[in-house]
Parts: structure tokens; sequence; C-alpha cells
């Protein structure tokens, strides 16, 4: 075993990370004085955005408040609960102090908790510390709209983010594609004004679906002439090899008549008007972008109503592809008009400069991703001296360049140990579970970063140690992104979809040097706007874990729950938060969680469909005088079964606490559900929380947590 790498171990205990977490629970041996492996206790975070941050801070308050938190070895987090817990890992890391700084430490306590343990009281033993704590929580209230936060960073900077991402694809597949076609001019493949260009690919279409056939035939001659030896090696051999390229003719076959099709429109298009082509060609692009803009609840949506959503957005990103084909050929066929026969030289060119620059330019850096991660920062991990000193608060300077295996325990302050989980997208892995689950789980943590497809490598080497808290945070919430979804489905993962997102560098994820030395990836080298971004999406074979370059997106992506990293290590108690979208409360997180750990690690829930439907709101003859349904309760107690668990063994929990609502909380939530039907289930499209929603799940979680620790069965266990 490397000290700096770890490699997954086939067969070995901990799902393969056997002695990944040895290593981890030494040094949590070492930095937090209580730690019992046989014991382990847990904090698990969901998705869902500024929602979930809000209800995940009050419920971790609610802990804080009971001196329950210290007790707890990890903190795991994923997407939205990332939010709250990048924060938390910032403000215990005493890594915001400046120098000779007079500011005292936060801690896990009731007296030193970083927002204060209710939201309303703080310490009254300690006035310094009450009003550091009101200061960072009203700063959070404050700042809910985080991704346009004011200051000079409003919706429009957003905008322009976004619309720099696809200008910039936009130019780059035009100069490429340009080139191309003057390409198949200047061989005469192409002819200007003449449609009759496009019948000798036709002819070729045709001719390789002729010897697609005859592949066929000869296949079945030479088989029958081994018919006495169909099932030896060499007959296996040669149906493996046919089968291997037997797609190739139909792909170029494809290609053939895309080139076809195109050029076609375009040519009669434009003997029909000049002008025609262009219009078209751009007309169609932004049909396509409209087409795929419209909301399902649009009026225009009954119109459409026949062709599903998603197979919709699907011909919808198909026409703005084939519309950008259409106007580049029709560029080059203008250039020829009017006889400027230095095109070739021209598109040459202008590709080549556009690939240097491409070449040059790191993608993680000119990405809607660098955006997202910042406003992420500015807000959850500011320069904390300046919040509790009262001074303007609209940068993070500090947290910007601390790295994240910077970010360690302290054996006289017991934090929590933080996994921060993503999802490392293998759509072509060469392993099926990974290829069929579109990914692996991959942590970020102060120790290790890695997944079980790639190996753990030291923190401090992964890509050369240049990995922030905020940007870990960034990826673990990376919602949208090419080929990547919510346990890997989605619309997002489907190819005409991605391969479009990934031609505009519409992406949250964050791509990254691959942990794997067998890779040959260079942890310092950086990854580029070319490559891996724009080739990579051409070239799709790479995406899996042998590539130099990996992509990360949204552990909700894998699992939204920040349950399977704990689940590995045989936690015998966790508390895990779901505050993720679900209206119709169909636990689906909690369903792909629980899947997931059984296949994996053969782990096993105790949690009944009669379990889930007292936190399941619905009206009973005892609520009748409620305007709505509301819960039984908001929270359950599972038992976790391991599968090397013994008779004697102690047993293991699993707390789980939902947004939902019951008759016992709050006047004040009532009356904001009252007014927002939705709440608690709002949108997770919407980031933009004011005061008094973003105190609404934070109250709301709250109040869970003490209900949760005043029950009779959890407070043994706590």
């Amino acid at each position: 075993m490397s000290e700096n790498y770890i490699g997954y171990k086939s067969g070995a205990d901990y799902a393969g990370a056997e002695d990944l977490i040895e290593k981890e629970w030494d040094y949590l041996q070492q930095n937090r004085p209580d730690f019992d492996r046989t014991n382990i206790k847990a904090v698990a975070l969901s998705g869902g955005g500024i929602r979930s941050a809000s209800f995940c801070l009050g419920v971790v308050q609610g802990l804080a408040a009971k001196d329950k938190l210290k007790k707890f070895d990890y903190l795991s987090t994923v997407s939205g609960g990332g939010y709250i817990g990048g924060a938390l890992s910032w403000l215990w890391s005493d890594l915001w102090k400046e120098k000779d700084s007079q500011s005292k430490s936060f801690g896990v306590g009731p007296g030193d908790f970083p927002y204060g343990t209710e939201g309303r009281n703080f310490n009254a033993i300690d006035p310094q510390a009450n009003r550091n704590q009101a200061s960072l929580l009203r700063h959070l209230r404050q700042n809910g709209k985080y991704l346009t936060p004011g200051h000079g960073i409003s919706v429009l900077s957003l905008v322009s983010i976004v619309l720099r991402s696809i200008v910039m694809g936009f130019v780059t597949l035009m100069a490429i594609a340009s080139f191309i076609f003057a390409l198949f001019y200047a061989s005469g493949i192409f002819i200007p004004k003449k449609p009759e260009a496009e019948f000798f690919w036709g002819i070729a279409g045709v001719s390789i679906l002729l010897g697609y056939l005859g592949l066929h035939f000869l296949y079945m001659i030479v088989l029958a002439r081994l018919k006495h030896t169909s099932n030896s090696k060499r007959g296996y051999q040669l149906r493996r090899l046919f089968e291997t390229i037997l797609p190739w003719p139909l792909i170029i076959a494809l290609l053939c008549y895309l080139f076809a099709s195109i050029h076609w429109v375009q040519v009669s298009l434009s003997e029909y008007d000049s002008a025609s082509a262009l219009q078209v060609g751009s007309g169609s692009a932004l049909i396509g972008a409209l087409f795929g803009a419209i909301g399902k609840q649009s009026s225009w949506r009954k119109y459409l109503s026949l062709i599903p959503y998603s197979l919709q957005l699907i011909l919808a990103a198909a026409l703005m592809i084939f519309g950008m084909l259409v106007l580049a050929d029709y560029g080059v066929a203008q250039m020829i008009a009017t006889e400027d026969y230095t095109y070739l030289y021209s598109t040459g060119l202008a590709a080549l400069f556009v690939i240097l620059l491409a070449y040059v330019l790191p993608i993680n850096n000119i990405s809607i991703h660098r955006y997202y991660r910042d406003r992420l920062m500015e807000t959850f991990m500011p320069d904390v001296e300046k919040v509790i000193h009262g001074k303007k608060a609209f940068e993070a300077e500090v947290a910007n360049s601390v790295p994240m295996h910077e970010i360690k325990l302290n054996k006289e302050n017991p934090v929590p140990y933080h996994l921060i989980n993503t999802n490392i997208i293998l759509v072509e892995s060469e392993i099926a579970k990974f290829r069929g689950r579109g990914g692996d789980n991959f942590i970020l943590s102060s120790q290790y970063s890695g997944s079980n497809a790639t190996g753990w490598r030291k923190t401090e080497e992964f890509c050369d140690g240049h990995i922030t808290l905020p940007t870990a945070v960034a990826v673990s919430g990376a919602a949208a992104n090419p080929d990547a979804g919510v346990a890997g489905r989605g619309l997002t993962t489907n190819v005409i979809v991605s391969v479009l997102m990934s031609i505009f560098n519409l992406r949250l994820g964050y791509w990254t040097s691959n942990p794997d030395p067998g890779s040959q990836s260079e942890q310092g080298k950086i990854p580029s706007y070319l490559i891996p971004g724009f080739w990579e999406m051409l070239r799709r074979n790479k995406m899996n874990e042998t590539a130099e370059f990996v992509q990360l997106s949204d552990g909700g992506h894998f699992e939204n729950l920040a349950l399977y990293e704990l689940f590995r290590r045989k936690a015998r108690l966790i508390i895990v938060c779901d505050a993720g979208a679900d209206k119709n409360y169909e636990f689906g997180d909690l369903a792909n969680a629980i899947e997931k750990a059984r296949v994996d690690f053969g782990v096993t829930v105790d949690i009944s469909r009669n379990d889930l439907k007292k936190l399941t709101p619905e009206t009973t003859p005892g609520q009748q005088e409620m305007d709505y349904p509301v819960a039984d309760q908001s929270f359950l107690l599972s038992r976790v079964h391991y599968n090397d668990d013994e008779a004697e063994a102690e047993p293991a929990w699993l707390i789980y606490i939902k947004t939902t609502l019951t008759k016992n909380v709050g006047a004040d939530i009532h009356g904001y559900k009252r007014v927002n039907p939705t709440f608690p289930d709002q949108t997770t499209a919407d980031q933009f929380f004011d005061e008094v929603q973003l105190e609404a799940y934070r109250e709301l979680g709250w109040q869970i947590a003490h209900d949760m620790m005043n029950d009779e069965k959890i407070k043994p266990l706590l």
C-alpha cells in the first residue's frame, strides 16, 4: 500500500476500501480522543440546494444545543447539505483567523457553535461569542440569494456567464465545422449551388449499407464452414470480432446521410433565396432553443402534449446542432460565392486559432462552475473576521486559496471528520456496474480523495493539492452537468442533450486529474477547454476510469443522502437529514441509498411502507382543523443490519429525518405554509431564498431535531 495512493482491493472488507478506512481511522484516533471504531456515530446531510442547507443547519443547531454534536465522528454531506457542511468545516478550522487575531475558535457545543444553537437565544454567558454567532447567522439569512448577492453581482452577471459559455462553444464548433466543410468543397465532395453533391453522399451511404449486408453474408459463409467448430475458441473469437466491428459501417453510413442532409438543406434553400439558408440555419438553432425552453407548465405545452417532454428536449437539442452545422456550411458556401478562393486558408487559420486558444484555456475557470463556486464561497465561507466585526463582507479572499488538505482535525476541538460526496462520471466505463449507474461515489476529504473506480490518492497530492474547500462543496452540488443525472438517470444523461451541453460548456461539474497512477495522469496538469473538454465530448469512449482526466459532478447523481460512505464504514448510529424536494413523498432518495447499500455492502435497513406512511402528510379525523394534510411524525428510528453482524454485537441504528410538517411545529411555520402551499418541498430550482424562506426551513429543522432528541427510544442512543 503506497503512502500517497490506495487502490481498490477486490474482495476486501469495506467494499474494497479496507486500506483507505484503516488510514482514516488511524487519523481519527490521533485527533479525536474518544474515537471508537466499533461505535462510530455520524451525521449525513442530503442534497437539495439552499433548501437543504437551511433545514440541515436547524437540525445540526439542535444537536449542538443539547451538546450531542461532539459525539459524532463523521459529517457526510452531498450537494446542498454540503453548503452548510462546508461552512461548518470552514468555521471550525481556524484558518479564517487573521494574523494575531483575538477571535475565539468555534466548536460543537451550545456555547461555541458558529451559528448559535437556537437562532433566537444565543450564548448569554459570553456576550462576545453571542455577537459573533449572531453576526454569522445574520450573514447567512441575508444572503440566501447567493447566486445574485448584489454589490455589483446581479442576475445579469449570471446571464453573462451563461452567454459567454454559449458563445465560446458556438464559435469553437463553427470554426472547426467550417474548416471540415471547406475541405469537402476543396476536394469536390461538396459543390456550391449544386444539390447533386449530396448525391455522392447518398451513394456512399447506400454503398456502405450494402457493404454492411455483405459483411453479414460473408460472416454466414465463414460460419457455415466452421459449423463443426462453432463452439471452439476460434469460432467464439470470430464472433466477438464480428460483433465488435459491426456497428462501424452503420455509424459511417449515418454520418454520410447527416452530411448529405446538411448540404442538401443549405443548397436547396440557397437556390430558393440566397438568405434562406442563413435564416433556416439560425432559425432552427433558435427554434431548438425555444422548443427546449418551454416549461412543463407553459400554456404552449398543450400543443406539444403528444410528444413526451424528455423527447421534446432531445429533439430540440438535435435541431440546434443541425442548425449550427447548416450555418457552418452556408458560411463556407458564401465565401466561395464571393470568389474568395482563400476560403480554405481562412477557415483553416480560424480553426487553428480556436484550437490553440481552447488548448491553453483552463476549462474549470471559464465554465459556469467557477461563478457558482465563488458565490457559494462568499455566502457559506466568508471572511469571518469581517463578518463578526461588522465590516463589509462581500468577498471571501481567505477561503478562496486555502487547500482542502489544510482543513484538519484538532484533538483540542473534537469536530466531525468531513466527507464531501461527489459523482465521478463513468458513462463509458469498462465495468458494467459503473457504466449502468453512470458513475461511482467519489469522496473529497482532507486526507484522501477518490473512489472505488479510481482508487484514493492523498488529497495533498491529488490535483497537486489545488482542490479547495469551496471547490469541493461546489463540485458536490454540481446538479446541472452533461452525462449525469440523479441516480444515473435523467434527461441530461441522453447523448444528444449531453453533446449540446458540452458544446456550450453548460456544466457545473469539474474536471480533475485521475487519482489512479495507472492512468498516467499528471496531477499538476490543468485540464483545458480543448482537452478534455471539447475533445472528450467527441471522443466519448474516454469518459471512464482509465482516462487521464475525469469529470466530477453532483454527489446526488450517485446517492443524494450522503449515506453510502457511512454504510461502508459500518457506522453504528447515523442521523440523516432528507431535505430533497419530494412533494409526492415517494422517498426516492432513501430507496436509492438503501438499494446501493444492499447491493454493494450487503447492508439492510428495516424501514417498511407503514413506517413511511407516518412521515407522509394526510388528512385524518384528528387533523380536520388543519387547512392541509400533516404527518404523524417527522423522523423514524430504524435498525441497520451489516452483513457481518454477530448476534451479540451492539445493534446499529438509522435516524431518518424528513422535511415534513406535523401539527406540533410552531405557528410561524404553519403560517408560512399557508402562504406558500408547496413548503417544505419548494422546487430545488429556487436557489434565491429571502430571509423569511430560509428561516422557515431552518426553524423547521431545529424543531424536528428537538422533538427527535426527546423521543424515548432515541434518547438512549444519543
